[in-house]
Parts: structure tokens; sequence; C-alpha cells
């Protein structure tokens, strides 16, 4: 991994690219963490982002300059989702207090899902886990 990648790792944010039913690339910000080297984030299972995802799974995560392709997956396994959660209050915590109650009653209803991004080969962040995660 290189040392410009590693430092928007650490900003725990980037640039998430989806496609639309027409082939245009959408690009929205969102907060992230890596898992085992791949790239997560939580999302409403009503965003476009979830539902894009679960049309076309080819996506790419902008990371600063540099565009990382993959495929990606909406995940309901609660306990990633409460995982991701966690890492959220580490990583972002004043933002947190403002969005807490509504993620976690998100998460209680299910409507919370987790969108988990395999980067192509060869992955930048191989086994790569975000200590904030932990």
């Amino acid at each position: 991994m290189t040392p410009e990648i590693e430092s928007e790792i650490k900003r725990h944010t980037q640039l998430f690219g989806s496609y639309t039913k027409s082939g245009e690339l959408k690009k929205v910000r969102v907060w992230l963490t890596l898992n085992e080297g791949k790239i997560e984030f939580l999302t409403s299972d009503r965003t476009l982002k979830a539902k894009r995802v679960s049309r076309n799974p080819r996506v790419i995560s902008f990371l600063g300059e540099h565009s990382v392709p993959g495929i990606a997956e909406v995940v309901r396994d609660k306990e990633a989702i409460w995982r991701t959660y966690r890492a959220y209050w580490k990583t972002h915590p004043l933002m947190m207090i403002a969005l807490a109650i509504p993620i976690r009653s998100k998460i209680k209803s299910g409507e919370q899902v987790l969108i988990r991004i395999t980067p192509d080969e060869p992955n930048p962040f191989d086994k790569i886990t975000d200590p904030a995660i932990n």
C-alpha cells in the first residue's frame, strides 16, 4: 500500500461510485472501514447506493486521487453491521453524537445494511484491518 493511500484511509472517508441503470457513474461520500482487505460502510437499505449495488455489483472506490475498482455486496449480518457502527464511534465521535440514534434504530429494524467491497486484484488493502474496528 502506498503512503498516499494509507493517508487517505486514515481519514476514514472515501467516494463510493456505483452505476445507474443507464451506466452513468454516481459518486457519493461515505465513511469507510477496512476489514480483512475489504472496504465496508453503512447505509440504509433504501438508498440508491444499496439499490445500485443489488442491481450491478461493479463499483469504484475513490481514495484521494486513487481509484480502487471492485465488487460490492449488500450485507445484512447484524454482527458485521454493529462492528462497523462501533468503528464509526471511534473514527467520527462528534458526528456520531447526532447520528447514533437514527443509525441504531435502523440497525434494530433491519433497515441498515453494510456495503462490503472486495477490491480487484491486486488488492491494495490485502488482509488489512482498520484498528478502529477492533
